[in-house]
């Protein structure tokens, strides 16, 4: 082989190294990218007042306990006497939330509809966040917006401005192609920050945070957390604790409640 030769095939072998070189490499590069993720552990503050809020047993929907895995990406579907389930996906798995009751449960017992709302936001997070309707899953449980910019409103429930009940909302971490979500920070609310709701017809509902808890999924409380009577109030829900790469997913919730103010 002549020295011209030589040289005329280094380039090739060289160009065929790089390749597999990134080949290999790929994987890690990926691998490196995605997104940590951002469950926060908080303390709970006030639960006493969010209890003191919730309506008696008797007027409460749910008669079932529901199944203990909440999760802001999805939920599955309840029986019609039964809460949604407890578990919320808001993170690089999918979320699962509480199921609603059936229509005519639902007719029953929640206040004449009101316009739905359209808009979430916590100043004090900078969060501004498009607020949709949610059902539940064929599974039983609470739906999440796929885009985790976009928050959910637990259309089977009171809306928010009704006389009585907690309108829910609910909302991702993070996710693992996404990245952020709008309830991320979520836990990083304090007793009397301020938080509003913009309904369809363009009326603005303010509202200060009264209470802040975390739980394991298998602990939350449904029954408080979606009841449909005592006082009404907003109540923002998100994953949080630790995450188990095993299952995808967040091992426990983060709830808000806040009260209407003005």
């Amino acid at each position: 082989m002549s020295t011209d030769e030589r040289r005329s095939r280094r380039p090739a072998l060289l160009g065929v190294a790089a390749g597999l070189a990134l080949i290999l490499l790929a994987p890690l590069v990926w691998w490196g990218l995605q997104p940590s993720a951002a469950g926060q552990q908080v303390s709970t503050v006030n639960v006493a007042a969010a209890e003191q809020l919730a309506g008696s047993q008797a007027v409460t929907p749910f008669s079932a306990p529901p199944s203990t895995v909440l999760d802001p990406s999805m939920p599955p579907a309840p029986a019609a006497d039964s809460p949604p389930s407890a578990e919320l996906s808001a993170g690089t798995g999918s979320a699962a939330e509480p199921a609603p009751p059936s229509e005519t449960a639902t007719a029953a017992s929640v206040s004449p509809p009101l316009a739905d709302p359209v808009s979430l936001s916590l100043p004090t997070l900078g969060v501004d966040a498009t607020v949709v309707p949610v059902g539940v899953t064929t599974n039983g449980e609470m739906e999440v917006p796929r885009d985790v910019g976009t928050v959910g409103w637990y259309r089977f429930g009171p809306a928010p401005g009704a006389s009585a009940g907690s309108a829910v909302i609910t909302g991702h971490v993070d996710d693992v192609n996404q990245g952020t979500g709008a309830f991320a920070r979520l836990g990083d609310l304090q007793p009397g920050d301020p938080l509003s709701v913009v309904d369809v017809d363009g009326r603005t509902l303010s509202y200060t945070v009264l209470a802040r808890e975390q739980w394991p999924k298998s602990q939350v409380p449904l029954e408080r957390l979606f009841d449909r009577g005592g006082e009404p109030r907003l109540v923002l829900i998100t994953c949080g604790g630790a995450f188990d790469d095993n299952v995808l997913g967040y091992d426990d919730n983060i709830a808000i409640t806040a009260v209407r103010v003005g």
